[in-house]
């Protein structure tokens, strides 16, 4: 992704276990405190560092629309590499590589099956098929970032089931489930402390995670999925539960931020990929490791000239990186076939980079 990277104008580059997101279907709910009804999210609390532990933060928030909800879990950060823009429009070869991609990676979003069952207290196990679209599509969003590519470890992901199928029998999201809990075990609660969790399935609940509605403080699960720590993970689910293990990564990414939308073309479809919430309503994002974006002054123009308001508000730190921003637009939406130009100032250094908006449908 050579021409993508080239787009970022400017080089620099979560714990978060204590919210919950409720959502996709009618009646699941979130643990978040303050959410009424609707779809809310619990991300996993903010921790130290990069691998930290889980905290005990909560961030409450609800969603204006019915759908699973999640939980994200721990801290560090991803970032933008330097370069230059191009001539101000999208290149049509990295156009059809993005919407290549996009396409093909979503072609099968099936949930799988399970094998496990809450009478009997089994976590038993996704299908195979089931996991491996839920990584792909963990991938996906993270290759748009130029971010490496995540692997999971089975006993990352034997915890998970555990977490899920917990999650599944109490009919509610916990980052720190009792020990009275139907189908309670150790492995289980030690995963919903270093996890995402979700009531939807596995492959949907990775949407649900980068839109992030209900955690307007955080944004925690998003940037648990595009933060440079992250890796190996685990994926969870039954059939209306799942747990993603986020916590504690490996990973070495070490990009100096991450936007989200990313530079260079971008899907209108990933704008709201679900139907019920949209990047317009939870905000764009940026988020760094080694940048204090707190007191970031950003600003947004098409590619001619017209100013784009938005609402800039710093993040708790911890929540996959140790600093981040959201970008709410104010009064205008995400449109397909428009470039934005986003520019970042009073963070140490200069972030410029271009948002390529494209129908891949």
């Amino acid at each position: 992704m050579i021409g993508r990277q080239a787009r970022r104008l400017g080089v620099a580059g979560l714990l978060a276990a204590g919210g919950c997101y409720a959502g996709l279907e009618p009646g699941q709910g979130t643990e978040d405190e303050g959410t009424t009804g609707g779809s809310t999210m619990s991300d996993a609390g903010p921790g130290g560092g990069p691998s930290g532990g889980p905290g005990g933060q909560t961030d409450s928030g609800g969603s204006d629309g019915p759908g699973p909800t999640t939980d994200d879990g721990p801290l560090d950060g991803s970032s933008g590499d330097g370069g230059s823009s191009g001539d101000g429009g999208p290149d049509p070869s990295e156009v059809e590589m993005m919407c290549n991609r996009w396409t093909s990676d979503r072609a099968d979003m099936s949930e799988g099956s399970w094998s496990g069952s809450v009478a009997a207290c089994d976590p038993g196990d996704v299908s195979a098929a089931g996991r491996a679209n839920a990584l792909r599509i963990l991938n996906l969003y993270r290759w748009m970032n130029d971010l490496p590519e995540v692997v999971t470890d089975p006993s990352r992901d034997a915890m998970t089931q555990a977490c899920a199928l917990m999650m599944h029998a109490n009919g509610m999201l916990s980052h720190s489930p009792p020990m009275g809990w139907t189908c309670y075990s150790a492995d289980g609660a030690s995963a919903a402390g270093s996890s995402n969790i979700s009531t939807g399935p596995g492959v949907m609940s990775v949407d649900l995670y980068m839109v992030d509605p209900g955690n307007p403080t955080t944004l925690g699960h998003r940037r648990w999925i595009l933060s440079n720590s992250l890796g190996p993970v685990g994926l969870g689910s039954t059939s209306s539960y799942s747990c993603m293990w986020v916590i504690g990564g490996a990973g070495a990414a070490g990009h100096a931020w991450t936007a989200w939308p990313p530079p260079g073309p971008f899907p209108v479809e990933a704008v709201n990929p679900l139907g019920f919430s949209s990047l317009d309503e939870t905000g764009w994002s940026i988020q760094s490791d080694s940048l204090e974006l707190g007191s970031a002054a950003v600003t947004i123009t098409t590619s001619t000239g017209e100013a784009r308001p938005v609402s800039v508000t710093p993040l708790a730190g911890g929540y996959g990186s140790s600093s981040a921003i959201s970008i709410i637009p104010q009064g205008w939406s995400t449109q397909a076939g428009t470039t934005y130009h986003v520019s970042v100032e009073g963070v140490g250094m200069p972030i410029e980079y271009d948002v390529e908006v494209v129908d891949c449908g």
